[in-house]
């Protein structure tokens, strides 16, 4: 069976779980912490030498970096829906993902610098804090994200998804950077200025397995609100894995 390593607090981590859950494909999902259990030798020598989260292990092909992991499957299951035939809608898929990395996935800076203060109770925390405590980002990053939620937006005006008029590997990709930060979720961005973005967040919703997936984001709530360390976020995760987990055994079993 299908291993996944990883924790539900990861955006490249859901995107990979949540693609598994729409296909009800079965998994068995390793609890791996990136800060530790990801830095041990066992992982860094037969899993992931970078020593980061996502990483998969398929009967024995072992894959890490979300992007590579999802397009693996998708091409060996068959997923067109999420990663199309048509070679231009391919390649406008593929084309946001090479984007993300360093566009899109900067947008974690925000969550990043809410999180880590509120969970150990720093007040206004120095630069000198935060460069040590946070998810190192450009250092324009400001810059970035605000240009990357236009290009973004734009590119939902143009289209009902990131790609066209069904949601693919790229509104996965995205959607767990951008969804999060919503008022009702972390609070940390504004969406206010990007209609199309706040449209497209509804939509991404009504995807299936969408609850399960993020069940995360539920048990961990209002970033401004949060309290109680390391313990609250490893609980959350606990539970969180404990729904994913059970979506899976609910699926595997009616088949």
């Amino acid at each position: 069976m299908l291993k996944i390593f990883g924790v539900p607090n990861s955006q490249p981590v859901r995107a990979v779980v949540w693609t598994c859950l729409m296909h009800e494909l079965p998994f068995d999902f390793v609890m791996t912490s990136q800060n530790r259990d990801a830095k041990t030798p066992e992982f860094l020598g037969s899993v992931n030498p970078r020593g980061t989260i996502p990483a998969i292990d398929d009967e024995g092909t072992v894959l890490w970096e979300s992007h590579a992991i999802l397009i693996y499957l998708c091409e060996k299951h068959g997923w067109t829906d999420v990663w199309p035939t048509d070679l231009a809608r391919r390649a406008r898929v593929n084309q946001y993902l090479h984007f993300h990395h360093r566009n899109t996935r900067e947008v974690v800076i925000q969550w990043s610098r809410a999180i880590w203060p509120a969970l150990f109770g720093v007040e206004d925390p120095d630069e000198r804090w935060l460069a040590r405590n946070t998810f190192p980002g450009l250092q324009n990053n400001a810059d970035v994200v605000a240009n990357t939620l236009r290009i973004v937006d734009g590119m939902l005006g143009d289209n009902a998804f990131l790609a066209g008029p069904a949601a693919t590997l790229a509104d996965i990709s995205a959607y767990e950077e951008l969804g999060q930060n919503q008022a009702k979720y972390a609070n940390c961005t504004d969406y206010g200025p990007h209609a199309n973005i706040r449209r497209w967040l509804v939509d991404m919703e009504r995807l299936p397995y969408h609850e399960e997936a993020h069940a995360i984001w539920r048990l961990v709530g209002d970033l401004g609100r949060l309290s109680g360390g390391m313990p609250r976020i490893a609980k959350a995760n606990k539970e969180a894995a404990r729904i994913v987990r059970e979506a899976v055994a609910a699926f595997t079993q009616a088949a």
